[in-house]
């Protein structure tokens, strides 16, 4: 046997010289040594999913949700305003021709006119604060809105009496008749 390694043509790896073999007893096995396997270990916390996945899902769930309400909230149609239509017109006139043909003096006038404007102001406010839009009859061009007057009517008259009409005085004999038209 030489001592020299050679190569083999067919592939450039060197050709170790042969080994003397040895009688060896048949209980020694000339198997290589191979160290076993590492058993996979297993933890007894780590089954399932990661607690990451579970926040993803939650946070995806809640996108959704948000968006079912946003999209709820954009699609439903608004909500009515409730409204309705006063001639303050009509209501102020009468009061003040009702106030003309009394007999009251004219401090006295002028205390039941302010009581009146107060308590129609009071009444028009507290209509409005449960959400209702009281419009001015005169302005208002649709039939749709109901028109209020006769109610605010009757609560101002039962806060302002209606002033009584002077009692008017008997003709005197002296005086001529009005005369018409075309007499």
């Amino acid at each position: 046997m030489t001592d020299t390694m050679t190569l083999s043509r067919d592939t450039a790896t060197p050709i170790a010289p042969r080994q003397p073999e040895l009688d060896l007893p048949s209980t020694i096995s000339t198997a290589p040594l191979v160290p076993p396997a590492p058993k996979p270990r297993r933890d007894k916390g780590a089954k399932g999913l990661p607690p990451s996945a579970f926040a993803i899902a939650a946070a995806v769930i809640v996108a959704l949700l948000w968006g079912a309400w946003v999209t709820k909230s954009i699609m439903a149609p608004p909500e009515a305003v409730p409204m309705a239509s006063v001639r303050l017109q009509q209501l102020v006139g009468e009061y003040v021709q009702a106030q003309a043909r009394s007999a009251a003096p004219p401090e006295a006038v002028t205390q039941q006119t302010q009581a009146f404007m107060a308590a129609l102001g009071g009444e028009l406010k507290r209509r409005g604060e449960d959400g209702t839009t009281v419009l001015v009859g005169e302005a208002v061009l649709s039939s749709n809105v109901p028109d209020i007057t006769d109610q605010v009517r009757k609560s101002i008259y039962a806060k302002v009496p209606m002033p009584a009409a002077a009692a008017m005085p008997a003709p005197s004999p002296a005086a001529p008749a009005p005369m018409g038209f075309g007499q």
